[in-house]
C-alpha cells in the first residue's frame, strides 16, 4: 500500500490489528502488480496521474485504487487485470456488439423521425404563409370591390345632381331671354298699337307660363347631401387585437416512437380494459385493432356488429357506431379517416374519426368475402378469402392490380390479415390462414420469403410494429409470435399461460410499451405491459 493507505488503515478501529509488512519484508510468493497489466488501461478521470485498475459492479464505475478507497470500501469490486481477459471471451462481450447495433437501430429511427418533422415544420410555415397570404389578398379584393361600389355610387349621385342642376340652369337662362325678347317688342316704337296690343297680350300670356315654370323651378332647386359612414364591424376589426387572425396551436406532429427489440423484452400482465358497452347485445369479437394516436384505439366488434373507439389511458369507449353488417378489419387513414372492411356486404366502409366521434362516411364497392385491410401511400391492400387474392385499390376503389397466382401456381391458401411493413423499402405481409405460414411479398406481388413455425397455426393479426418486426395472432396455439425480419426467425413471446383464448388481433402501442390483444369472444382486451 502507499503511505496514505498506510495511515488510514491505522485509524480503523477494526484495522489496527493488522500486521502492515515493508516492501523489502513481503513474502516472495505474494503476487505482484506486472506494468503491462494495468499500463494499457485509460488515466482516472478523477485522479489523473492514477491508472484505471478496477471496476464496481455495484456502481457501474471504473476507477483507480485512489477511487476504491474513497468511494468503494464497502463495494466488492473487481481487479481488471484478473478478469478482463475472460470478460473479453465471454457472453457479455459478445452481446455489447448486436447491442449497440440496436442502439444505433434506434437513434437511426430518432434522427430519420427528426428529418421527418423538420420538414413538416417547413412545409408546414409556407402552407401557412400561403393561406395567411391568400385571405390578405381576399380582404384587399373585397376591401377594392367595396371601395369601388362606394366612388360609384358618390360619382352616380354628383353626375344626376350636376345634370339637373345645368338643365334648371339652362331653363332659367331661356325664360330670362324670353323675358328679354319680350320687354325690347313692348318697348319698340316702330310698332302700330294694334300692334303693340297683339304684343302685349302675347307676352301676358308667356310671363303666366314662366311663372308658373318659374313655381315648378323651385321644386327642382334642389341636391342631395351624403356622407360616408363607416362600417362598424370593419371598423371594429381595425380596433381589434387579432388583426387578420391568430395563429392557434392546433397540436403535435405526431412523433414516431422508437420500438424497442421486443425480443430482449419480458412482458407483465397488465389490467385487462373491458370494451363491451350497454348497446351490445352479444360478446364482443374484436376482430380488427388499429392504433389511431398514442393511446387512442379503434376497433372492430364483429360479434356486435359496430366499429368503437377506445381510450387506453381512461380505459373507455368514447365512440361507438353501429354498422350494416359485421365489420371485419380496419386501418387508418390520413385526416382523421378510417376503412373497415365489411364482408357480408362486400364493401370498404370509409370512417370519419374527428373530434373523437365516429360516423359514416362514404362506400366503395369490392369483390365477394373481403377481409384483412392495410393502407400505405395512398393505396388500401385488401385481402380475400373465398377467391384467394390481394386486390391493390386507390382510395377511390379503382383496382390497381391483383396478386393471386406466380407462373400459374396459387399464391395463398386463404389469406385473412395483412400489413404493410415500416421497413425500407416497405414490404407486405399475408396472413395466410390454412397454410399455417406467413407470406412477405413485395409491393409488385412478388413473393419474397414464407415464414413458418411449429406452434403456428391458424394465423390471423399480422401488424408490423416497427421496423423489421411483426407481431402474428396464432389463433389455434392461442399464442402471440414475434418475426424479426432481420434473421427471418418466429418465437413465442405470449401464449396459455398468459391467458391468451384464440387471439384475433393485435397492436403494439409505443407510448405506453404495450401488447395488446383482442380474443375470440371475449368482452375484454388483453394487455401486457414491457417489464
Amino acid at each position: 500500500m502507499c503511505a496514505p493507505c498506510v495511515e488510514y488503515h491505522k485509524r480503523l478501529k477494526m484495522l489496527r490489528n493488522h500486521i502492515l509488512l515493508s516492501k523489502d519484508r513481503m513474502p516472495s510468493f505474494y503476487p505482484t502488480t506486472k506494468k503491462s497489466a494495468i499500463a494499457d488501461t485509460d488515466y482516472c478521470n478523477h485522479h489523473p496521474q492514477e491508472m484505471i485498475k478496477f471496476y464496481c459492479p455495484t456502481h457501474g464505475d471504473l476507477g483507480c485504487g485512489d477511487c476504491v478507497v474513497l468511494d468503494h470500501r464497502s463495494c466488492k469490486v473487481d481487479y481488471i487485470a484478473d478478469v478482463a481477459k475472460e470478460f473479453v471471451i465471454g457472453n457479455e462481450f459478445r452481446e455489447l456488439e448486436p447491442s449497440i447495433n440496436r442502439a444505433e437501430d434506434l437513434l437511426s429511427g430518432l434522427v430519420s423521425n427528426v428529418k421527418e418533422i423538420f420538414g413538416n415544420v417547413e412545409n408546414q410555415s409556407k402552407v401557412e404563409i400561403d393561406k395567411l397570404r391568400k385571405f390578405r389578398v381576399e380582404i384587399n379584393t373585397y376591401l377594392d370591390r367595396c371601395e369601388k361600389e362606394l366612388l360609384d355610387n358618390i360619382e352616380k349621385v354628383k353626375t344626376e345632381d350636376e345634370n339637373a342642376l345645368t338643365a334648371l340652369k339652362t331653363d332659367c337662362e331661356l325664360m330670362k331671354t324670353r323675358l328679354e325678347a319680350i320687354r325690347a317688342e313692348l318697348t319698340s316704337g316702330d310698332v302700330s298699337v294694334n300692334q303693340r296690343y297683339v304684343t302685349a297680350r302675347r307676352g301676358m300670356k308667356e310671363l303666366r307660363g314662366i311663372n308658373d315654370n318659374m313655381e315648378k323651378m323651385a321644386d327642382r332647386m334642389n341636391a342631395r347631401k351624403y356622407r360616408f359612414t363607416k362600417d362598424a364591424g370593419t371598423e371594429r376589426l381595425l380596433g381589434s387585437k387579432m388583426g387578420l387572425g391568430t395563429l392557434d396551436v392546433a397540436g403535435e406532429f405526431q412523433k414516431n416512437i422508437p420500438v424497442p427489440d421486443l425480443s430482449t423484452v419480458t412482458w407483465k400482465n397488465g389490467v385487462d380494459i373491458n370494451v363491451k358497452t350497454p348497446q351490445d347485445r352479444g360478446t364482443c369479437l374484436i376482430t380488427g385493432l388499429a392504433l389511431l394516436s398514442p393511446g387512442i384505439f379503434l376497433l372492430t366488434d364483429n360479434g356486435n356488429s359496430c366499429a368503437k373507439l377506445l381510450d387506453a389511458t381512461t380505459r373507455t369507449v368514447t365512440s361507438r357506431l353501429e354498422l350494416p353488417v359485421q365489420p371485419w378489419d380496419v386501418c387508418a387513414l390520413p385526416d382523421d379517416q378510417a376503412a373497415v372492411t365489411l364482408q357480408k356486404k362486400s364493401i370498404i366502409q370509409f370512417l370519419s374519426t374527428k373530434g373523437g366521434q365516429l360516423s359514416l362516411g362514404r362506400e366503395i364497392k369490392v369483390s365477394p368475402d373481403c377481409r384483412g385491410i392495410a393502407y400505405n401511400s395512398n393505396r388500401l391492400y385488401v385481402s380475400y378469402s373465398s377467391n384467394p387474392s390481394i386486390e391493390v385499390m386507390a382510395l377511390d376503389g379503382h383496382i390497381l392490380s391483383t396478386f393471386k397466382t406466380v407462373d400459374e401456381r396459387q399464391i395463398f391458401q386463404c389469406p385473412i390479415y395483412l400489413t404493410v411493413s415500416a421497413s425500407t423499402p416497405p414490404t407486405l405481409y399475408v396472413s395466410d390462414s390454412t397454410a399455417h405460414t406467413v407470406l412477405q411479398l413485395s409491393l409488385d406481388g412478388k413473393v419474397l420469403r414464407e415464414y413458418s413455425y411449429k406452434k403456428l397455426e391458424y394465423p390471423k393479426s399480422v401488424v408490423a410494429v416497427g421496423p423489421g418486426q411483426l407481431l402474428v395472432c396464432g389463433n389455434r396455439c392461442q399464442s402471440v409470435i414475434l418475426l424479426t425480419e432481420r434473421d427471418g426467425k418466429m418465437a413465442e413471446i405470449l401464449g396459455r399461460k398468459d391467458g391468451l383464448t384464440k387471439p384475433y388481433s393485435v397492436l403494439f402501442c409505443p407510448d405506453k410499451r404495450a401488447i395488446v390483444v383482442g380474443m375470440f369472444n371475449g368482452d375484454s382486451l388483453k394487455v401486457f405491459n414491457a417489464n
